[in-house]
């Protein structure tokens, strides 16, 4: 059943959202002070991008039709990996140690960074551009 490759998905997903809901109440409680909720979360949120950039290269993808096509699906799929990975290191660091007001600006723009080479990754994996080899060599 296909469901059933989702439940990992689904899981971290409700760990995430209780998370969330505890570092709140706990915040509204005086528990935690100011926002370390805020931090702990988004710190966690970096990590977590950082994990799923880990494992992009290593999903198991179907075949290509030629091993020109299937070199430019790895390249991109390492690129990305290593730029999402990257990011959420970028992310996670920043929540951890840089004020607020820095850290949130450079964070997203590092992720929107990541996004933006995911994308561009995708559109020379199609075309055979961007330092991939279009030739055998």
């Amino acid at each position: 059943m296909m469901f059933n490759k989702h439940w990992p998905m689904l899981g971290l997903a409700a760990v995430i959202f209780t998370a969330a809901v505890g570092l709140r109440l706990a915040e509204g409680e005086g528990l935690l002070d100011g926002d370390a909720g805020t931090r702990t979360f988004m710190t966690a949120t970096g990590l977590l991008v950082a994990a799923m950039g880990n494992g992009v290269p290593k999903r198991l993808k179907r075949l290509r039709a030629t091993p020109e096509a299937e070199r430019r699906v790895q390249a991109a799929l390492r690129r990305v990996g290593w730029t999402m990975t990257l990011a959420g290191l970028v992310f996670a660091g920043l929540w951890l140690a840089a004020p607020e007001a820095t850290a949130e600006p450079i964070s997203l723009a590092a992720l929107g960074l990541a996004l933006a080479v995911a994308v561009f990754s995708i559109f020379a994996c199609r075309t055979g551009a961007a330092g991939t080899p279009a030739s055998g060599h």
